[in-house]
C-alpha cells in the first residue's frame, strides 16, 4: 500500500487529462512547450509520487531530489527496474544478443567495480585541467563554423553551429578523424531513443543500425591505435584494457557512449542558452558589459534550462521517500529540470539571473554517476557562447517561437533560426 503522501495526492489533485495519462506527462504539448508550470503543480502536490505514464516514482523537489542522486542504495541499470512499462520496453525491442550484450556493458549497467575502473580511466581526459588547456582547439572549432555562418545572413544556431560542435571537439579528444564527424553525429543522434523515444527520427531499428556500423568503427580505431598510439582518449582507455580493468567489449561501449552522451547535452546548453538571452535582452546586455560573467552565466543557463532534465535511479531496497513507499527494484525519476526550479531553494526560479548567488544547482546530477562531461559542457559553452556574442552581438532570433524536443530526459531546441 502506498503512503500517506502517495494517496493524498490521489485525491488532492485531479487534472482534466484523465486517469491513464496521469500527473507527469513529458510528452503533452502543453508539457514540451513549458514544463515548469506543470513541475510547479506537480511540486506542489508531492514531491514524489508514482506515475502512470513512467511507471516510475517521480521526485521533483531540489530536497529529495538531491537525496535520491548522493544515496548509495540506488544504482542506474534501468534494465533492474520491474516496472511493466520498462520490462515491455526491452520484450518489444527484440534485441540481437550482440546488441543486449553492448547495453549490459554500458557505464551505467556493468558491476560497481568495472564502473569505477571506467570513470578513472577517463577522469584525466575530462577533468577541468585538462579541459581547459583545451580551450584554444575548441576555439578554432567554434570559429571555423562561425566562419561559415558569417558568411550568410541567417544560420540555424542548433543544425549549423551548436549540434556540429561538440562532435568535432570530442571527435578530437576521443582521437577519431574530424573528417568522420557527419556520420559520427548520425550514429549518436540514433541513440537519443534511450532517453526520449519521441523525437523525430528517434526508434530502436535506427539505433540498432547504427551500432552495427560504429561498432565496427570503433573496433577498427582501436586496431589502428594499438599500431599507431596517439595523445587521445581511445589510447589512453586501450592501456586500462591492457592493463585489465575492463574487457574488450566494455571498451568498445565505453568509447561509444563517450561520442554519444555528450554532444546532446553541449548542444542543449547552447542553444538553451541563446535561447534564454534572448527571452532575458537585459542579461544579455549584462554578459555583454561584462564578459567576465560568463562561467557564472553558464552554471545560470544550465540552471534555468537544464539540457538534462531527469536522471534515471534503481533502488536495491525498498526506500521511504516524502512518505511514499518505493519497492526495491522501481524507478525513481528524478526531475533534474524541476529540482533546478524550485522556489524553496532558487529565489524566483523562472528568471535568468546571471549574478545568481549560491547557484548550487544539479544540473549535471550529483553522487557517483555524476556526469563525468561536466567540465567539458562548461567550457566548451563558454567557448561557443564568449565567441558567439563576441563576433554577433547584434544577433537576433524570436524567442516566443521555439520548437522543443520532447522532454523526457534531455531539454534542447530542434532548431534556433538567428539573423546574424
Amino acid at each position: 500500500m502506498l503512503g500517506l503522501a502517495q494517496r493524498a495526492v490521489d485525491r488532492k489533485w485531479r487534472l482534466p487529462m484523465g486517469p491513464l495519462v496521469g500527473r507527469y506527462n513529458p510528452y503533452s504539448p502543453a508539457y514540451i512547450s513549458d514544463p515548469y508550470r506543470q513541475l510547479d503543480r506537480l511540486r506542489a502536490a508531492a514531491p514524489i509520487y508514482r506515475s502512470r505514464v513512467t511507471g516510475s516514482y517521480v521526485i521533483s523537489s531540489y530536497e529529495l531530489a538531491s537525496e535520491a542522486l548522493t544515496d548509495r542504495r540506488y544504482g542506474t541499470n534501468r534494465k533492474e527496474d520491474s516496472s511493466l512499462r520498462s520490462k515491455m520496453f526491452f520484450r518489444l525491442a527484440k534485441f540481437t544478443p550482440e546488441e543486449e550484450n553492448a547495453l549490459d556493458n554500458t557505464l551505467g549497467a556493468v558491476p560497481d567495480e568495472v564502473h569505477q575502473h571506467m570513470r578513472k580511466a577517463i577522469a584525466y581526459d575530462f577533468s577541468r585541467r585538462r579541459v581547459t588547456a583545451l580551450r584554444p582547439r575548441m576555439e578554432f572549432w567554434v570559429d571555423k563554423l562561425l566562419d561559415e555562418a558569417a558568411a550568410r545572413a541567417e544560420f540555424d544556431l542548433i543544425g549549423d553551429f551548436a549540434a556540429k560542435l561538440p562532435i568535432l571537439v570530442a571527435a578530437e579528444l576521443l582521437g577519431f578523424p574530424p573528417q568522420d564527424a557527419a556520420r559520427l553525429q548520425e550514429w549518436s543522434d540514433s541513440y537519443l531513443v534511450l532517453v526520449d523515444p519521441l523525437i523525430n527520427g528517434a526508434g530502436i531499428p535506427r539505433m540498432n543500425a547504427a551500432f552495427h556500423q560504429f561498432d565496427p568503427y570503433v573496433a577498427e580505431t582501436l586496431r589502428r591505435k594499438r599500431a599507431e598510439p596517439g595523445d587521445d582518449l581511445i589510447t589512453r582507455l586501450l592501456e586500462h584494457h591492457l592493463a585489465g580493468e575492463f574487457d574488450e567489449v566494455q571498451l568498445r561501449v565505453l568509447i561509444m557512449m563517450l561520442m554519444i552522451a555528450g554532444h546532446e547535452v553541449i548542444t542543449n546548453l547552447i542553444g538553451n542558452a541563446v535561447a534564454g538571452l534572448l527571452r532575458f535582452p537585459d542579461q544579455r546586455e549584462l554578459l555583454a558589459a561584462d564578459p567576465d560573467l560568463m562561467p557564472a552565466a553558464i552554471e545560470e543557463f544550465v540552471r534555468y534550462e537544464s539540457p538534462i532534465q531527469a536522471a534515471w535511479r534503481i533502488p536495491g531496497e525498498d526506500l521511504e521517500i516524502g512518505g511514499v513507499r518505493v519497492p526495491a527494484k522501481r524507478a525513481v525519476t528524478v526531475l533534474i529540470g524541476a529540482a533546478n526550479n524550485d522556489p524553496a531553494q532558487f529565489a524566483h526560479p523562472r528568471r535568468l539571473d546571471l549574478t545568481r548567488g549560491d547557484n548550487r544547482h544539479i544540473g549535471f546530477a550529483l553522487g557517483s554517476h555524476f556526469c563525468p562531461g561536466t567540465w567539458l559542457a562548461r567550457v566548451e559553452g563558454a567557448a561557443a557562447l564568449s565567441r558567439l556574442l563576441e563576433r554577433f552581438p547584434r544577433l537576433r532570433g524570436d524567442a516566443d517561437r521555439l520548437r522543443w524536443k520532447p522532454a523526457a530526459g534531455l531539454r534542447g531546441l530542434y532548431e534556433l533560426p538567428l539573423t546574424l
